[in-house]
């Protein structure tokens, strides 16, 4: 969710068969990676041992009456479906600090684009887990074409089914219009809502794949985390999923209504008719002005995202968590130990600027607790990186140590810390993890990564074994540990008050409590719906 706040404006914030539904389709089968669904067949290419499906509709084209709706079912298909295409991507603009696209366009306009893509080591019934990734942007940018979401080595080593899936970005999927017409009520979480129909079109095709729909965990990192954590705040979660890994997102940072609202209001067209005629980019371009005329918008990054609508979200998560409204879910959530200092890597004063504009986003409630906050993390610390871990502990660490506390009343909880760091790099920035998730070991605007690939991959490489056996044990079983391939330490429960950490790095271990010290002082802070 935090992609592409750009450091000048952080001061504020944390930062014809498309008109039928049905897809395009080719009459060449791919032998040995050809499956019937109730769809229609789906031909996938094969490669290094994987049968990889890119590019199955789960949805309607949002294209025309459907554009800010919600998600629609899409039309079965009579000839062979040929899933070979990986340049679906929802409208945007091309980030090219955050983002690995999968070509070189500047402008992506097709807003045809609800598509998923299945990796799996047979098209067979034999009921492998399913692990469903769902990508990070601040709901703006991002796509699970993007190649370091390549799920090739997460489906061969976990011997699992892996999924990617696109949602609608920015205005298309999180604009609240039912200010507007009172028949688009709910338009604000259609992002939401195609993240939703996709884990539905899991359930019910996922075994025609050689997948269990009884044992889909979903995965999310940034914007994709934020997201599963307000489907937690939906009725019945456990029917959707059984498992979630959240990765560098809480509930902390989904959307209060009145949030929504204002976002709404600032739009320039108050005309349904008038956006519906609007050409992609020129919707693109509203999206990205109104948000940014917003204080605290930082440029629009904080702007979009699901909201507790009280209909489908209904109500703040860790609140409705700690109710047991999750009960029926296991959760393995957490942070990397340098989360902010991403969005200054490129700038030689970025971490200064970054730093110096965090006083724009320290609680005003906690004022009277500023002074004894600012001196514990100054603890060995200079006082730049010390408004550096504060940003990092507001933002992300603390409210997931809060939701892992919420669940753990209820289901085993596992809790990780990802403080590994490239020599020369700026530290175990936000989406560090991501390649030793998948295994790509692909360093994305990560600074210092690829040079520290060259030098020692085969202890990089040691580390992502490591962290895909924990990822796809979890997967397989509800318990990191059940399922251990490769040596790596034992990761108990997270329990208060012992608050057991797995710190993952070039040595793995535990930890009881890291920094609880820090921790502690936002004590009583409630991490609820994001409200500025």
């Amino acid at each position: 969710m935090f992609r592409r706040i750009r450091i000048a404006g952080f001061a504020a914030a944390l930062v014809a068969a498309a008109a039928c539904g049905a897809p395009s389709a080719s009459a060449h089968p791919r032998p040995g990676c050809t499956t019937r669904t109730s769809l229609g067949l789906v031909a996938g290419t094969a490669r290094a041992g994987i049968c990889a499906f890119r590019g199955i509709p789960y949805a309607a084209p949002p294209v025309g009456d459907r554009r800010f709706r919600p998600p629609q079912p899409v039309r079965p298909w009579h000839e062979t479906l040929t899933a070979d295409d990986d340049t679906r991507v929802c409208p945007q603009e091309r980030d090219e600090m955050s983002e690995d696209y999968p070509d070189q366009r500047q402008i992506y306009a097709d807003e045809d684009c609800l598509y998923l893509n299945v990796w799996t080591p047979r098209p067979d019934r034999a009921k492998r887990p399913v692990i469903v990734f769902i990508h990070g942007g601040a709901a703006r940018f991002g796509t699970a074409d993007e190649p370091r979401y390549d799920g090739t080595r997460l489906a061969t080593n976990g011997d699992a089914v892996v999924v990617s899936l696109n949602y609608r970005l920015g205005v298309f999927g999180w604009t609240e219009l039912g200010g507007v017409d009172p028949s688009y009520r709910g338009s604000g979480n259609n992002g939401l809502r195609d993240q939703i129909a996709a884990l539905t079109w899991v359930r019910q095709h996922i075994a025609d794949f050689g997948g269990d729909p009884s044992q889909v965990t979903a995965v999310g990192e940034s914007e994709g985390a934020f997201s599963l954590s307000a489907m937690l705040a939906t009725d019945h979660p456990e029917r959707l999923v059984r498992r979630v890994i959240l990765e560098s997102g809480n509930g902390s940072l989904v959307h209060s209504a009145a949030m929504e609202r204002k976002l709404a209001a600032s739009f320039p067209v108050r005309s349904i008719a008038r956006l519906k005629a609007m050409s992609t980019t020129e919707l693109i371009d509203l999206g990205n002005k109104a948000a940014a005329s917003l204080p605290g918008s930082a440029g629009g990054a904080l702007y979009f995202g699901p909201y507790v609508d009280g209909t489908l979200v209904r109500g703040s998560v860790t609140r409705r968590v700690a109710a047991g409204n999750a009960r029926g879910v296991d959760l393995l959530i957490g942070t990397n130990k340098d989360e902010m200092n991403f969005f200054g890597q490129y700038d030689p004063q970025g971490l200064d600027r970054l730093a110096a504009e965090y006083d724009g986003f320290f609680p005003p409630e906690l004022a009277a607790r500023r002074p004894r906050m600012t001196a514990v993390y100054r603890k060995g610390r200079t006082a730049r990186d010390a408004a550096l871990a504060m940003f990092t502990d507001q933002g992300l660490r603390v409210p997931a140590t809060r939701l892992a506390e919420a669940q753990s009343r209820w289901r085993p909880t596992y809790v990780y810390e990802f403080d590994w760091r490239p020599p020369k790099g700026v530290g175990a920035v936000h989406t560090i993890e991501l390649p030793f998730v998948f295994g790509t070991l692909r360093f994305t605007g990560i600074e210092g990564g690829a040079e520290a690939l060259k030098t020692g991959r085969a202890r990089l490489t040691r580390l992502s074994d490591q962290m895909v056996d924990a990822w796809t044990s979890f997967a397989r079983t509800g318990d990191p540990n059940a399922r251990r391939t490769v040596a790596r330490p034992s990761w108990p429960a997270y329990q208060v008050p012992r608050r057991t950490t797995m710190m993952w790095n070039l040595r793995p271990g535990t930890a009881e409590d890291p920094r609880g010290a820090e921790r502690a002082l936002w004590d009583g802070y409630p991490f609820d719906a994001f409200d500025r």
